[in-house]
């Protein structure tokens, strides 16, 4: 969303020798983790692109309309699968977040701290934002699904708009307790983000490799228990970052995991009964987030990205890494504008279809645009504050740990 894995920069992740693949190449911990930055950043850009379809095609996008032409059942249809890309990023989260809690081993009531603030302050500026223009544009997206009858223009609030403390309210705690939000609808990601976080931190609580496997794999049997597949994607990566830190994963064709991945991540909604695919159980069921097929699809990409020099090319490069930089900020606030401004722009020549391209481009490039000034001077500063409140809160942790045994 999330980033949509919204963790540290993938550059703070631990240093690992360059295996021989690689020769010729940047050092393998500045490629691999640029890679990990650039998927964030163009898994941003897909779900931005997917709520663009769902607003104005969604006779394209099998999540809102079945039976849809051929072309959204083929691979070529994971460009504009959002909720696919959710998975990438949830696979990143659990990756990355491991990778740091265990380099840098902070009280597990730390680092849930600094997680909440992390995703909240962010989520709560995106929900003030959202009011906001939705108080100038109360009715647009309303008037826009009288044209394209998009499902998606209804998740969102119309006409009357509840009060700015409501939507404070729902980005502090809305989105945690209930699971989304009105004022912005992709915030229904933050509540795997936080959940998800704190079976990292868990996991993380175990020095021995041995044990974190074993804790992790009674938490991927308890998540298949209660169907809860979100949180299979957090699971997905934390193997990956142990098989990594191991130097095991190594695979000599990367390249096809990430194919298989796209392949399968292309797949949604009604795909299973396209495909002939309906028979298959309930926990591999094709095209949905409530299976466990996205998180392993996910992890294949994640997998393949980190062993190939290839998607290191592709990913690490200018587009890629400013893409990373932004692909929080993007996530938070393209849909607010799309429901808004875009729709009420979009609206004045519904007819002209040279106008509605035009328009469409000027809004990407607008939102590009406002993410990265989010980036520059809001959440740049904002990381900096949080950084210090870290270093406070483990001073203070270490001065009440000494305290207690003095009293001892």
């Amino acid at each position: 969303m999330g980033r949509g894995c919204r963790p540290r920069r993938c550059s703070q992740m631990s240093r690992r020798p360059l295996p021989a693949r690689f020769a010729g190449h940047e050092p393998l911990q500045t490629a691999r983790l640029n890679q990990l930055d650039g998927l964030r950043g163009f898994a941003a850009l897909i779900v931005v692109l997917f709520h663009f379809m769902s607003a104005l095609v969604p006779f394209l996008v099998p999540e809102q309309q079945s039976n849809a032409p051929w072309i959204s059942y083929s691979p070529a249809a994971v460009l504009w699968n959002g909720t696919f890309a959710v998975s990438v990023f949830f696979v990143l989260s659990g990756f990355v977040l491991t990778n740091a809690t265990i380099r840098r081993p902070d009280p597990i009531w730390v680092n849930v701290i600094i997680r909440y603030l992390r995703l909240a302050c962010p989520a709560l500026l995106s929900t003030c934002f959202g009011w906001l223009l939705l108080k100038i544009f109360p009715t647009e997206a309303s008037a826009l699904h009288e044209v394209t009858h998009s499902r998606w223009l209804l998740w969102t609030y119309q006409g009357d708009i509840p009060s700015f403390s409501a939507a404070i309210r729902s980005g502090v705690f809305d989105i945690f307790a209930k699971g989304g939000s009105y004022f912005n609808n992709v915030l229904w990601t933050m509540r795997p983000e936080l959940f998800g976080s704190i079976l990292c931190f868990i996991v993380c609580l175990f020095k021995l490799v041995r044990n974190r496997i074993i804790i992790t794999s009674i938490f991927l049997l308890l998540i298949y228990t209660l169907n809860k597949y979100d949180y299979g994607s957090f699971i997905v990566g934390i193997y990956l970052r142990e098989a990594w830190a191991a130097g095991k994963l190594n695979f000599r064709f990367p390249m096809i995991a990430v194919i298989l991945g796209l392949t399968i991540g292309s797949q949604s909604g009604d795909a299973a009964n396209i495909l002939g695919l309906d028979w298959l159980p309930s926990f591999l069921a094709m095209g949905t987030k409530d299976s466990i097929l996205y998180p392993m699809a996910a992890g294949l990409i994640v997998y393949g990205c980190i062993n190939s020099p290839t998607a290191h090319r592709a990913l690490s490069g200018k587009i890629g890494l400013f893409l990373g930089s932004i692909s929080f900020p993007l996530y938070l606030v393209h849909v607010p504008v799309i429901y808004t401004v875009f729709s009420f722009i979009f609206l004045i020549r519904p007819d002209n279809i040279i106008y509605q391209v035009l328009v469409f481009i000027f809004a990407f490039a607008a939102i590009i645009s406002l993410a990265y000034m989010a980036e520059v001077f809001v959440e740049r500063p904002f990381l900096k504050q949080l950084g210090k409140l870290r270093y406070f809160l483990n001073d203070l942790s270490s001065r009440l740990r000494g305290r207690i045994r003095g009293h001892k």
